[in-house]
């Protein structure tokens, strides 16, 4: 399949901003997680299998 440059593009920053946003949601469970309670982690780990 080929693509046209600008498609290219818009797919790069596409998947960009697709990892932009796991990355996040990671560093959110982390940040959680380092507080220790299980029940804040559990919380947003409900909240990240909704979305």
């Amino acid at each position: 399949m080929d693509y046209t440059i600008a498609q290219a593009l818009a797919l790069l920053a596409a998947h960009e901003r697709i990892e932009r946003q796991r990355l996040a949601q990671w560093l959110g469970i982390i940040a959680v997680a380092t507080q220790g309670e299980r029940r804040s982690v559990e919380r947003l780990q409900q909240q990240l299998l909704k979305d």
